[in-house]
């Protein structure tokens, strides 16, 4: 496992365990086969509504909770009803604290959610804090109007919009890029993509890997998801090949700037990130 540094110099895995969608029925399985298969950041949200699910994994993995980061987003609106729902998902979570908490998706009252996660980071419920979707104009409001500053910024990026400028732009602020959806390339028919298949073949890797890897070596954290074991270990063996500079090249030639989502708190101006 790779891990990258934050700026409150808190280190976390590169590459952590998404479970957007998993069924609360299949949660706890889902997350303890990922811990299994050697993840130890698991990515969760008030929105998924699996947050008890993944304290039970941690919890019957007898692993100690001190060697996991846990992440759970905010939906919420408003100061006061911002802490109240932090702490309803720590009562969920059951331990006294998240390793991270963000705002999930950009609202009207972005400063005051902010400044409730501030409360909480004080109050020892939160390593760090950090955010979601923001683009550049929402994340330096936040940025020139807080006190701590945010460790992350996750949004869209995959082969077809690496988000290059965007990764730029969060380095000149400390911030870390991190990608929410590196595998999600059906859309664009990216594993039967030639290019990603060549350099597959090249290093005895799959497309999926090859994806995964590329954005690791620029430094972008990586969220994949699934519910097969198979490809959970998969998704996990990345870290013993190398990209050369060509392959790096060829991958960056691919980039269409082309958002799935097309939501417009991550769409920039004139679509250059």
């Amino acid at each position: 496992m790779e891990y990258i540094t934050l700026n409150n110099w808190i280190q976390t895995p590169i590459l952590w365990f998404w479970v957007y969608k998993v069924h609360p029925d299949e949660a706890k399985q889902t997350v303890l086969n990922a811990i299994k298969t050697g993840y130890r950041h698991i990515d969760t949200a008030q929105y998924y509504e699996n947050e008890r699910w993944v304290w039970q994994a941690i919890k019957a993995s007898w692993i100690d909770r001190k060697d996991f980061f846990v992440t759970t987003k905010l939906i919420t609106k408003w100061y006061e009803n911002t802490l109240k729902w932090i702490d309803i998902s720590l009562q969920k979570f059951w331990y006294d604290y998240f390793d991270l908490i963000l705002i999930h998706r950009p609202k009207w009252d972005n400063l005051s959610i902010y400044k409730a996660l501030e409360t909480a980071y004080k109050q020892w419920k939160c390593r760090a804090i950090w955010l979601s979707n923001f683009n550049e104009e929402l994340f330096l409001d936040i940025y020139e109007n807080c006190e701590i500053k945010p460790v992350i910024n996750q949004i869209e990026t995959h082969v077809m919009w690496q988000q290059r400028k965007m990764h730029g732009f969060l380095q000149e602020y400390d911030c870390v890029h991190e990608s929410w959806s590196p595998l999600w390339a059906w859309r664009f028919n990216l594993f039967n993509n030639e290019t990603l298949i060549n350099i597959a073949k090249k290093h005895n890797k799959t497309v999926a890997q090859i994806m995964l890897r590329f954005f690791i070596q620029n430094n972008v954290i990586v969220i994949p998801k699934t519910s097969h074991i198979d490809r959970m270990k998969e998704n996990f063996e990345v870290f013993d090949f190398i990209l050369d500079e060509n392959d790096i090249q060829e991958i960056k030639n691919l980039d269409q700037k082309i958002s799935y989502t097309n939501r417009p708190e991550t769409m920039l101006k004139e679509q250059n990130y």
